[in-house]
């Protein structure tokens, strides 16, 4: 049996009706709800509600004589006097518009869900498509239609105490695990974006180890997202860092003694211990929306993604609107799960013609978009990996410039650094305290 699509002729006709009876204040209360006529369901309200809009935009007083007075003589044959007449005899009460309206809008979702879920329906059905594009569909189609409907009435006291709570609680900040660079920019706010920088080969992805370890120590769930590395080169990284002696040298070129591999198993079963359920690495997530679907489903407490300049954006061409639209999705995602995410980021070659090596935000590829989306803005330089002979801090020193930091004070971070050891710390004196050469 054939169903008719989700309607409400009565609610349609109580909308029409009660703006003809009490006119233009009606109809800006009804706009709400019915942002054009489409939202209507009959062909009559649809184009008795063009002609009210029409009145409304030349500031005519809306009643039944200045609309009959306005129709078209193609548009006689749909719509008549008598039903323009009956429609205000028979409105229940005016005061109920918006009640009515609703319940037109209501329907009208209801038949663009329809509409919606048969599109995705047929894609699945054509074996050519990519899953993956399928779920994108169901994405855009679920955004249009909460893009439909009304916004939200706000509540200034609500929004008010909203912010109070916030104060109140403790855990709004993440701390970077480095009291030198907290002290610059006091740490992660939650929903927010920070990007991390630098040239190749001066530890950036090293630096986002760190972060990451730093975090689970926190007791935080992290998501990795490694786009340049594997999860097989990641993990070994994270391997050396968690047992504070191993060497990645060594480890890469497999120069390992039993003593090593002793170590390596118990660190192994260490991390395993700690961490399962709270680390989360992948290395097979090529496009922004699969790195979005997955971090809804495993809702972690940071997310780092490495690096940005190698998500796939379906649909854009050109690599400066790419980025910005990375940015922006990320923007959104983290203020809607209302956590702090990290994104690594490229340089652009201009830095290496420059005479003044540090570092600056006009550095990053495509630097507008990420610059202005990135509540922070944080470059890994090392001044050995340069200067050499010349360095004025030395094999075991790194420095995160904080060029952007919206909540706190832009400056630069001194640490420790122990590469062969995959190890930021806090001081240079730490490197040493805990075994580590000196350089």
């Amino acid at each position: 049996m054939n169903q008719s699509m989700p309607h409400s002729i009565e609610a349609e006709e109580a909308v029409l009706g009660s703006i003809l009876l009490d006119g233009n204040d009606l109809i800006e209360k009804c706009l709400e709800f019915i942002p054009n006529s489409e939202v209507f369901y009959s062909t009559k309200s649809q184009l008795l509600w063009d002609y009210l809009i029409e009145l409304k935009n030349e500031r005519i007083k809306i009643d039944t004589i200045s609309v009959i007075s306005k129709f078209k003589e193609k548009d006689k044959q749909i719509l008549d006097a008598y039903w323009i007449t009956g429609l205000g005899q028979s409105c229940p009460s005016t005061h109920n518009v918006d009640y009515y309206a609703k319940i037109v809008l209501e329907k009208f979702l209801q038949r663009k869900l329809i509409e919606s879920s048969t599109k995705v329906q047929e894609m699945a059905y054509n074996n050519t498509m990519e899953f993956e594009r399928i779920l994108d569909e169901v994405n855009r189609y679920t955004t249009e239609l909460q893009e439909l409907q009304p916004l939200k009435e706000f509540n200034i006291e609500e929004g008010i105490d909203e912010a109070i709570e916030d104060i109140k609680k403790p855990d709004n900040v993440v701390s970077y695990g480095y009291k030198a660079l907290d002290s610059l920019a006091g740490g992660m706010t939650k929903g927010e974006v920070t990007v991390v920088a630098g040239r190749p080969g001066h530890g950036k992805t090293t630096f986002s180890v760190n972060l990451a370890m730093n975090f689970l120590k926190q007791g935080m769930k992290v998501a990795l997202i490694n786009r340049e590395m594997s999860n097989k080169e990641m993990f070994k990284k994270l391997l050396v860092l968690e047992s504070g002696c191993l060497s990645y040298k060594d480890i890469r070129l497999g120069n390992m003694t039993q003593d090593d591999y002793d170590v390596l198993t118990m660190t192994r079963n260490d991390m395993i211990d700690k961490y399962n359920k709270k680390l989360f690495m992948y290395d097979d997530i090529k496009d922004i929306d699969s790195a979005h679907s997955l971090i809804r489903k495993i809702k972690p407490d940071v997310v780092i993604d490495d690096y940005i300049q190698l998500v796939k954006v379906n649909g854009k061409k050109d690599r400066r609107f790419e980025i910005e639209q990375i940015m922006q999705d990320y923007k959104w995602l983290a203020k809607f799960c209302k956590i702090p995410v990290i994104l690594l980021s490229q340089l652009n070659r201009e830095i290496e013609k420059r005479e003044d090596p540090i570092p600056k935000t006009s550095d990053l590829a495509e630097s507008g978009s990420i610059e202005q989306v990135a509540e922070n803005i944080l470059f890994v330089y090392y001044d050995y990996k340069i200067r050499y002979e010349k360095s004025y801090l030395g094999k075991n020193q790194m420095q995160i410039v904080a060029a952007k930091v919206r909540y706190g004070e832009t400056g630069i971070a001194t640490l420790g650094f122990e590469g062969n050891r995959c190890l930021f710390a806090n001081s240079k004196e730490d490197i040493i305290y805990k075994g580590g050469s000196n350089g």
